[in-house]
């Protein structure tokens, strides 16, 4: 009996909790959990935006280093390009594409075989060269016509670099894409602000400075998406620039025809729409307007 009794006593002193307790403890545990899901997405958010700016760096350092260098060989470049657009002062829109045009599209198949110099070569168009069709640019190389014209290059690009899993074929529709819109531009000199006229020796050095001396600025926005079918740019929004010193020759990206046997370069072609910089070439070319 006695046996009995302590053990009783025992159990007694080892009860559980009670319902409030348990109550309070639930009630502890939800509001904790509530704050992490609350602050869950916005991780989730600042990790996206983190990761989409690190392939925004990464790509902008390799698409700036490709067109200063005059890049031919990057073929693989047709992978990441959706389209090529370039409209001019007239309000004349071509579009360039990595795939086949077939009847009644509005695009331009990109070079077989040399589509990633002609990526290259179009986005390293300047913005003030006297494009009068979609192959034919005139009066190149020039300083200034003065008649206003501006080429307006963007892209829609699938990042280079990133996850591999957005390079396959099936996630190329969801995978992060970028607007990249290039402006090549000769550097501002002397003759931008004052009036050269009569000092041949001034108007001499600044024609030469102005074939020889280029700014390039590429713009980054991301995402892209479509909206009402039509290509749109996100909130975000970096700048690249740099000043390149060298020649900005149009090459012809016809494989039918020989290789410069001095260069090993495509032939040179001032109607070209194909642009690529020669860096430490300071040569002033054969054909200049006002020479």
């Amino acid at each position: 009996m006695k046996l009995r009794n302590n053990k009783a006593a025992y159990l007694r002193g080892r009860g559980g909790f009670t319902m409030v307790e348990l109550a309070i403890c639930l009630g502890i545990i939800a509001f904790a959990l509530v704050a992490i899901i609350g602050v869950l997405p916005i991780g989730i958010n600042v990790q996206k935006d983190n990761r989409e700016e690190t392939i925004i760096n990464q790509d902008g350092m390799y698409w700036m280093e490709a067109i200063r260098s005059g890049a031919t060989g990057i073929n693989d470049l047709a992978d990441h390009i959706t389209f090529i657009e370039i409209r001019n002062s007239n309000s004349q829109v071509y579009r360039w594409e990595p795939v086949p045009a077939g009847a009644g599209d509005s695009h331009m198949e990109l070079p077989r075989g040399v589509q990633g110099a002609a990526i290259i070569g179009l986005l390293s168009m300047p913005v003030h060269a006297d494009l009068v069709g979609p192959v034919t640019v005139r009066n190149w190389p020039q300083v200034d016509t003065q008649y206003g014209e501006y080429n307006l290059i963007r892209a829609k690009v699938r990042a280079i670099s990133g996850s591999a899993v957005d390079k396959g074929e099936a996630a190329k529709e969801m995978a992060f894409s970028y607007r990249l819109t290039s402006e090549v531009r000769p550097i501002r000199t002397a003759g931008d602000w004052g009036n050269l006229t009569g000092n041949k020796l001034a108007l001499d050095a600044n024609r030469f400075r102005k074939l020889n001396f280029y700014e390039i600025k590429l713009t980054f926005q991301w995402p892209e998406y479509i909206f009402g079918g039509e290509e749109h740019p996100g909130p975000n929004k970096k700048v690249f620039r740099t000043v390149v010193a060298g020649r900005l020759v149009n090459r012809n990206l016809n494989l039918l025809n020989p290789l410069d046997t001095a260069t090993g370069q495509f032939q040179e072609d001032v109607t070209s729409p194909f642009f690529f910089f020669e860096p430490n070439k300071f040569s002033v070319p054969k054909v200049a307007r006002g020479q």
